[in-house]
């Protein structure tokens, strides 16, 4: 069982990388940009403040590029600092918010998921019986 669960777990880290991968080129090729987003209020910027932005941001570099500076950040939880004006690190703005929706929805995920499994124990533990006690049956019908 534990080297079922070690390979399943092997497995899923080249699917992880893939599905990252995919993600980013689709996000990467989407209309418009990163810097549409960083320099909303003057949609007019010098070509001198653009170019900056994309040496500064990596996005004159090739895709797989990005993608790779890009993973080795995600494993640090290094996701960067937030395009809003205050430039708080993108962790920390998720660390405040997550403790405020995230125990309601786990308190009802969590209830439904142990009427489901408890459900499904006492169905099982039925059907057990109902076979163990025919096979009893059957043995001492002989």
């Amino acid at each position: 069982m534990a080297l079922f669960a070690l390979r399943r777990l092997l497995l899923s880290i080249p699917l992880l990388i893939g599905i990252t991968f995919v993600s980013f080129v689709v996000i990467s090729l989407a209309a418009g940009g990163p810097l549409d987003f960083l320099t909303p209020e003057d949609p007019n910027a010098s070509p001198e403040v653009k170019e900056r932005l994309i040496k500064e941001f990596g996005l004159d570099r090739p895709i797989h590029v990005q993608y790779w500076q890009w993973l080795k950040r995600a494993v640090r939880l290094d996701f960067g600092r937030s395009f809003l004006p205050d430039g708080r690190p993108v962790l920390t703005k998720i660390g405040e918010r997550l403790p405020v929706t995230n125990p309601e929805r786990m308190a009802r995920t969590g209830v439904v998921r142990m009427t489901f499994h408890l459900k499904l124990a006492v169905y099982g533990f039925l059907v057990s019986i109902a076979l163990l006690t025919a096979a009893d049956w059957r043995s001492h019908s002989k």
